[in-house]
């Protein structure tokens, strides 16, 4: 079996527990939902000051309405030929302002709750500890270590992913720090995703004097509405989730327009492009004579799939999760992340590499289980490591002399 690295960590991410959940509520307790520029900027600047300490050269890119994005590099001894690592997380949460003041970090046995908590501020404490570790080990047989942390990823990363994709141009392996529901589950795959607005129009008429005038948009969407929920049936594996419903029109008048967002997510192109083609159908099909209908497509994140670079890393992550008594499970999963940003661009990725916890985007209920912030943290130091070893024995077994 070959030589695993988890387990030696592990002692040193115990050690570091109480100062790691320090700095956590430090970072809990300070509202940062996608937008709040003035907490996300507070937040990048702590983690701008706790990575210069390790050594990381640290830049703070304008990320506009949504505050800055923090990259840190740190350069280790094999610049030529040594593996590069993308690490992956985010500041922002889902939540309003004043939200951490009515929901601050607290502690209840060993579990830790707050507004982001677990989406993602632990995974991102948990990054930086484990660097220190790495750091604290002497280990410096890598190319770079590049840690990515952006303020918009709730909203799709509108104004990061194009960093985001810079940076995975010049990274062999993505790590994204996303949390997990298990010590044992990591991502090795998720769904892609498109947004769909759909408009209707109708004919207005008085809803009490003359109806029968009427050509209703909102009874026409109703209609679609229904026909997009049986694509359920037809398209196994693909999910249509209609939201924001809306019809300008008063109380007495037979609306003339009508219109609702459509969410469509699938773990493969040809899924995606299959609901477009589903939906453009049910589009053009009118139930209520005398009404039309407008499809608008907004493509979003493509599927990330297993491919066999991605599997390559599992096998790895699986040995060092075994140093650590885990039986790892790489599934799939129904939503985006930047892992999804990251293989677009062509970067073999894991996702699902941070802490336990759950009741995400829950304000009162979001926590993280305080024990894995050492464990997963021991994970991810040692499939960097292993990683770069596998680098090394890979480019000495290419510079061995041929025998004779």
């Amino acid at each position: 079996m070959s030589a695993t690295f988890s387990q030696a960590y592990l002692a040193a991410l115990q050690h570091y527990e109480q100062e790691m959940l320090q700095r956590l509520a430090l970072l809990v307790n300070i509202d940062s939902g996608t937008g709040q520029v003035e907490g996300i900027t507070r937040i990048m600047g702590y983690l701008r000051s706790w990575l210069e300490t390790l050594g990381c050269s640290v830049t703070l890119h304008d990320g506009g309405q949504y505050g800055p994005h923090l990259v840190a590099r740190l350069r280790g001894a094999r610049s030529a030929g040594g593996k590069r690592f993308l690490l992956v997380g985010h500041v922002d949460t889902v939540y309003a302002p004043g939200s951490a003041l009515a929901c601050p970090f607290r502690l209840d046995g060993e579990l830790a709750f707050g507004p982001g908590v677990i989406d993602m501020k632990s995974g991102v404490i948990m990054a930086l500890y484990s660097l220190r570790a790495l750091l604290e080990s002497r280990f410096e047989d890598f190319g770079e270590i590049c840690l990515a942390l952006n303020g918009d990823e709730e909203m799709g990363s509108p104004s990061s992913a194009p960093l985001l994709w810079e940076l995975a141009q010049q990274a062999d392996v993505g790590l994204v720090l996303e949390p997990t529901r298990s010590p044992e589950i990591i991502t090795e795959a998720r769904k892609g995703a498109d947004r769909y607005l759909l408009e209707i129009t109708g004919r207005a008429a008085h809803s009490g004097a003359e109806p029968h005038r009427g050509r209703s948009a909102v009874i026409e969407l109703a209609h679609k509405i229904v026909a997009i929920d049986h694509l359920h049936a037809l398209l196994p594996g693909v999910t249509f989730n209609v939201t924001r419903l809306g019809s300008s029109e008063t109380l007495n008048v037979v609306p003339e327009t009508a219109r609702c967002w459509i969410s469509v997510r699938a773990y493969t192109q040809e899924g995606l492009d299959a609901a477009a083609e589903a939906l453009e159908q049910i589009a053009s099909c009118p139930s209520v004579p005398g009404t039309q209908a407008r499809l608008t497509r907004t493509r979003g994140r493509l599927p990330y799939q297993a491919t066999p670079q991605v599997r390559a890393l599992v096998a790895l992550a699986r040995l060092e999760a075994q140093a650590l008594g885990l039986e790892l499970l790489a599934e799939a999963k129904g939503g985006v992340s930047d892992a999804n940003l990251l293989m677009q661009a062509g970067l073999p990725t894991l996702d699902s590499l941070g802490p336990v916890g759950g009741k995400m985007h829950v304000l009162h209920e979001e926590f993280l289980r305080i024990p894995s912030l050492a464990l997963r943290g021991a994970l991810l130091a040692g499939l960097i490591r292993q990683l770069a070893l596998q680098a090394h024995s890979t480019e000495a077994s290419a510079e061995a002399p041929a025998s004779s």
